[in-house]
């Protein structure tokens, strides 16, 4: 098969390392892997992997050039002739449906997000067949789409990366240094990972680690991940927080790291903390997990699928401050076994690109 997958970009982020891993997986496999974005750091991994990447800019939210962006994309479709296109956002997607509608190529999108249901984010729904990363998401679209046919929808768990999650392959040197950097030695490391934004409940968990700071000196939270575009001040508000609560030393911001397998590994626990809108799936708790630590975890949307509560770590009230310190208390005192073999028998990349790949099949053989 000759694949394109679009997306706004390529840079840091869980659907940008999804598209990485597909297009390698695909290019593994034997078939044609094609990626088209508005460029990013991450485009020299998609050639070096096999794969062959075209800079268009389907980023944009910009009205006034969406049709001409569209024309130049479905001239780039026409040139390329792909057997099927798989759209993962929702401006290439409405870029997507407009190129094809003179083309009628196959589509698939996939819902990385429970993005707020409306026109706008039902482009999502709207390619011939729609991939769900979670029960949570299919429930969300049977409940905000009702007119999606059933038989158009598709749950494929995204995956982990399991040679670059890996326990045996640390980078140690790079693990000390980073925590002789930030001060972590002989701490209790409560972690989280991602694009720091008001969605992911970092101030929950600093609120948490107020709580327990005259009891437990030795509890810190690590935030790992830069501010997400537009919400830069909402980082010196967790700041500000947390110097206000009495825990401004109990709570490293250590920006965007690359070394996550590593910093994964330092900490006690992964914490996901998501309070208005949960995680359409979760992948940095399947990524925390491979690598054999516990998560807790904010009991909604896409994780319910990944964590085992009491085996895997915890499922906590979203944005119970209280339940969320009870539960760091209980993983410090729970020795749990291993956690790794869980996710490598269920959400591995190449299950997720296996799946994909046959869901493009029986697309070409019903068209």
């Amino acid at each position: 098969m000759r694949i394109v997958q679009i997306l706004p970009s390529l840079d840091d982020g869980g659907v940008e390392r999804g598209v990485v891993d597909s297009n390698r997986l695909y290019v593994a496999a034997g078939h044609e892997s094609w990626v088209i974005s508005a460029g990013g750091k991450r485009v020299a991994q998609i050639e070096a992997d096999g794969g062959r990447h075209l800079t268009l800019d389907v980023k944009s939210k910009n009205p006034l050039t969406a049709w001409p962006r569209a024309m130049a994309l479905r001239r780039a479709l026409r040139e390329i002739a792909p057997d099927v296109v798989h759209f993962r956002s929702r401006v290439p997607g409405w870029l997507t449906l407009w190129a094809n509608r003179a083309i009628g190529l196959p589509t698939v999108s996939t819902m990385h997000g429970l993005n707020h249901p409306g026109l706008y984010s039902s482009v999502m729904v709207r390619a011939d067949r729609v991939v769900c990363v979670s029960t949570a998401g299919r429930a969300f679209v049977r409940e905000h789409y009702p007119w999606v046919p059933e038989a158009r929808l598709t749950v494929i768990p995204r995956g982990v990366d399991l040679e670059t999650f890996d326990p045996a392959r640390l980078d140690v040197a790079w693990q000390d240094a980073f925590r002789k950097r930030w001060g972590l030695e002989g701490k209790f490391v409560a972690l989280v990972v991602g694009r720091v934004s008001r969605l992911k409940g970092v101030d929950v968990l600093i609120r948490a680690v107020a709580t327990l700071k005259d009891t437990w000196p030795e509890l810190v939270a690590l935030v790992v991940g830069g501010p997400q575009k537009h919400q830069e001040d909402y980082l010196d508000e967790l700041k500000a927080l947390a110097r206000d609560l009495g825990v401004a030393d109990r709570v490293v911001f250590a920006g965007s790291q690359s070394h996550i397998p590593e910093i994964d590994a330092l900490a006690d626990v992964l914490c996901s903390c998501n309070v208005s809108k949960p995680e359409s799936f979760g992948r940095t708790v399947a990524e925390a997990l491979a690598m054999g630590t516990p998560v807790i975890a904010a009991a909604h949307g896409g994780v319910l699928d990944i964590v085992r509560d009491g085996q895997d770590g915890f499922l906590v009230p979203p944005g119970d401050v209280a339940a969320l310190a009870a539960a760091l208390r209980r993983v410090r005192d729970t020795p749990f076994g291993p956690l790794r073999p869980h996710i490598a028998a269920t959400f591995t990349a190449e299950r997720m690109a296996a799946a994909t790949l046959a869901l493009y099949r029986d697309l070409l053989a019903a068209r």
